[in-house]
Order: C-alpha cells, then sequence, then structure tokens
C-alpha cells in the first residue's frame, strides 16, 4: 500500500461515513500497512482533534 492508497481510503471513510471515529479508524488500519516511514501521518491524522477537517486540508492540496 503506499500513502496514496491510503489517503484515498480515509477520504472515502469521510464521503461514505462523514464521521471523526471513521477517519480515526480508517486511519489506524491502513497505518499498519504502510512502510514504516509513512505511518507518522496516519497517527497525526487518527489523534488529531479534527481529522474531518485535517482530510478536507489534505484534500484541497491534491490535483485534479
Amino acid at each position: 500500500m503506499t500513502l496514496t492508497d491510503a489517503i484515498i481510503v480515509i477520504l472515502l471513510a469521510e464521503k461514505i461515513h462523514g464521521t471523526d471515529a471513521a477517519i480515526r479508524n480508517s486511519a489506524k488500519n491502513v497505518a499498519k500497512k504502510l512502510p514504516r516511514s509513512k505511518r507518522s501521518i496516519m497517527y497525526d491524522i487518527a489523534d488529531s482533534k479534527s481529522p474531518r477537517e485535517l482530510m478536507r486540508h489534505i484534500g484541497l492540496g491534491l490535483d485534479d
């Protein structure tokens, strides 16, 4: 799994479920599948007070 794949999974969790809990759970699950060097981003999302806002910020930075 790549970091791009992980971001897509979390964006889908936000779109489908729309809850902070779903985003946190998804971030924790995909973090286990990433290389250690990329896991910190997922844990930052999972530990965020507002993971939905953080994911919206990340989503705005993606290219079309």
